[in-house]
């Protein structure tokens, strides 16, 4: 015979604390029978209280991973945060950025009196000055930055990790300098290196330039890349000058196949068919950096010119012209040449 368990609470006087069972659990009227169902009754309490451990546990786990999760988030834009304010210092240095901050904000009113059109105006003083130094700079180095990026992918207190790239322009050259500046703090020294460089830049058709940043990327020496493009770009330009005064000048004689910039300049008697001479001027470019310009004289003569001289003037065309650049530079001894031609 049984009894329903919401209504027998004293397991036939066993002294058994009273359990809150379903009302459709029931349980034997035998004592026998009783004692079992609550030694039943205490592992299933017992293993709901492991259960209810183990739960406990992998919650623990899952709130740890989570929190250490959201650390690592802020930790991340904190970095991201120092970035920015890196790059504001940049554009507006001396405090110019916080007082404009406190302007939007309405602050720098209360504390100095000054209102947000005072700010506004100074800081357009301040930006126009900026820029009129940026633009005498360039005059003086003759190096145009487009684009600036900076990323940092490793920071601690003794050391901190910058992705770098720069974009810009030297004379006629475009580059792009990719390179990874490591500082390392030893005691009160601040030690800093680039550990990588790469150099980006159109000058396949200046071959020993070429052979120049393969070896800067190298030594990862970036000034001796900034210095040297400089004076490249100069003895460059040089030539291109030089080259369009000519053609200008003796548009009947001169001619440039390959355009101002290039290293030839043909020069073609009008009198004369078959007669030419030819200006192969190089810039030669050591891996150090030295820069020595190369004028040569290239002749082109037909075969009966060449057996009615005599005196081998034609022959020793390239050495005398070597002499006349040693006496009267490039730009008159080019002027000589094509003159001996044009009349």
């Amino acid at each position: 015979m049984f009894v329903e368990l919401t209504k027998r609470y004293d397991f036939l006087s066993c002294n058994v604390p009273p359990f809150i069972y379903p009302s459709h659990y029931i349980i034997p009227e035998d004592r026998n029978s009783a004692k079992g169902l609550f030694l039943n009754t205490r592992l299933y309490s017992t293993w709901i209280s492991q259960e209810s451990g183990r739960m406990k546990k992998n919650l623990e786990n899952v709130y740890e991973a989570q929190i250490k999760a959201v650390r690592e988030e802020i930790a991340a834009l904190q970095s991201q945060q120092d970035e920015n304010e890196r790059e504001m210092v940049l554009k507006l240095a001396g405090g110019h950025m916080q007082h404009a901050l406190l302007a939007m904000t309405g602050h720098q009113e209360k504390e100095t009196g000054k209102s947000q059109r005072d700010i506004t105006a100074h800081l357009k003083t301040e930006i126009m000055e900026m820029e009129e130094d940026l633009i005498r700079q360039t005059k003086i180095n003759g190096i145009v930055l487009a684009n600036c990026c900076v990323k940092t992918v490793e920071k601690s207190d003794k050391k901190m990790v910058q992705q770098h790239r720069l974009t810009g322009r030297c004379s006629f050259l475009d580059f792009q300098v990719e390179f990874e500046l490591t500082d390392v703090q030893e005691d009160a020294t601040l030690v800093r290196t680039i550990t990588d460089l790469n150099i980006v830049m159109d000058s396949t058709e200046f071959k020993d330039f070429s052979k120049f940043v393969s070896g800067v990327e190298d030594k990862r020496d970036l000034l001796l890349f900034f210095r040297t493009i400089r004076r490249f770009s100069d003895r460059c330009e040089d030539r291109r000058r030089t080259f369009q005064h000519f053609q200008e000048k003796y548009p009947c004689v001169v001619s440039l196949p390959g355009g101002c910039r290039a290293e030839i300049m043909r020069i073609k008697s009008p009198k004369l068919a078959g007669c030419a001479l030819t200006i192969y001027w190089s810039i030669e470019v050591t891996n150090e950096g030295s820069i020595t310009p190369k004028i040569d004289l290239l002749t082109k003569m037909p075969e009966k010119v060449l057996e009615m001289d005599s005196r081998k003037v034609i022959e020793n065309a390239p050495d005398s012209f070597q002499s006349l650049l040693r006496i009267l530079g490039a730009e008159a001894s080019i002027d000589t040449v094509i003159q001996s031609v044009a009349v």
